[in-house]
């Protein structure tokens, strides 16, 4: 049966010039790894230069009500830029909406205490923000629409001391231990309202007082000038129990996969380490997903019904990036043994390349 420590988190995430590894329960203060002494190459730029390759992104997924999708944020130290996109589970129908974010200090803070992350637009206006100390997550959204998308509105808040609330921190090497990739995750059960306006197409609806789940991501890495990805997501109810997973597709040249990675497994508030995994779509990403381990916790196949796909040049920076809304079918483990089985389980699923 395959284990990996939890620890507990240290108070700096680099310290005397070395990343600190390990996956740790709850979180440090700062998501922060500046500083790290060479990091390309070995060569001793100075922390100015090689503290601009870091880069940050945000993903919040929800699935709540008939509703499925997620809030993502890239922070691209000069520009920022921010999508929402959802999918209607019940007919499969895409509503997207998106914001470049113009010259801002920092567009995700580093504080994992308190903080928010927000598109100003007028148009496009997404705000996330969190708080320990008041025991919230909120997430707000106020997207106006056009000829093809309703306008959209959605509240949701979630509390840190919900029953089903993991909080999670990883520090892995990316791909070797002279650079690293730190990420937090949170496992909320959230509560609110989505409003859509109406269209040619179609009448307006008004949810109030809906329920679903989450997670919610915050990373930072030092990002070579190419960089591939590939992972799942998913949360709901199985069976009465709030089920949350976030897997990636192991890095070939990774160091220490077995012990360092961010696959994790959240079941009513109970973190599970996962082990490395094999993620195989042989006939295309639009086609069946295989995502399988060697250590016999994790057997998931993952079915697309929807890719929304951007493809997105800012300078010299360029991403392409597929989202797919689907379903999984198969089973995973938790540390304890115990078997979730899963049958037509909503999540999504990513592939994504950057060119920085």
């Amino acid at each position: 049966m395959y284990t990996r420590d939890i620890l507990t988190p240290p108070k700096h995430l680099v310290q005397n010039g070395k990343p600190v590894f390990g996956t740790f329960e709850n979180f440090p203060e700062k998501l922060d790894i500046r500083g790290v002494e060479a990091p390309f190459a070995g060569i001793p730029l100075p922390h100015i230069i090689t503290n601009f390759r870091i880069k940050s992104s945000l993903v919040f997924m929800f699935n709540i009500g008939p509703y499925i999708g997620t809030i993502d944020f890239f922070d691209q130290k000069i520009l920022g830029y921010a999508e929402v996109v959802f999918w209607s589970k019940e007919n499969k129908r895409k509503y997207t909406y998106r914001s470049i974010m113009g010259p801002r200090r920092r567009f995700i803070p580093h504080s994992l205490q308190s903080g928010f992350c927000a598109s100003f637009s007028k148009n496009r206006y997404i705000r996330i923000s969190w708080d320990h100390a008041r025991n919230r997550i909120s997430l707000i959204f106020n997207l106006k629409g056009d000829s093809s998308r309703p306008t959209a509105r959605a509240a949701f808040v979630a509390h840190y001391s919900e029953q089903g609330m993991t909080e999670i921190t990883s520090s892995i090497p990316s791909p070797t231990k002279s650079r690293c990739s730190a990420t937090y995750t949170a496992t909320p059960a959230i509560r609110g309202s989505l409003t859509l306006g109406k269209t040619k197409l179609s009448e307006p609806i008004t949810m109030e007082d809906i329920s679903g789940h989450a997670i919610f991501s915050i990373n930072r890495t030092y990002y070579n000038f190419h960089v591939k990805q590939e992972f799942v997501m998913a949360s709901g109810l199985i069976d009465g129990k709030q089920v949350s997973f976030q897997i990636f597709m192991t890095m070939e040249n990774a160091v220490d996969a077995e012990k360092l990675n961010n696959n994790i497994l959240c079941v009513n508030g109970q973190c599970t380490p996962l082990p490395p995994v094999t993620i195989t779509h042989p006939f295309g990403i639009a086609k069946k997903w295989v995502i399988q381990d060697f250590d016999n916790m994790v057997d998931l196949t993952f079915t697309p019904a929807s890719d929304h796909f951007r493809d997105m040049t800012l300078f010299i920076t360029r991403s392409q990036v597929h989202t797919l809304y689907g379903t999984f079918e198969g089973s995973v483990k938790t540390k304890d043994n115990e078997n979730i089985a899963l049958h037509n389980f909503d999540g999504i699923a990513r592939n994504q390349a950057i060119r920085l």
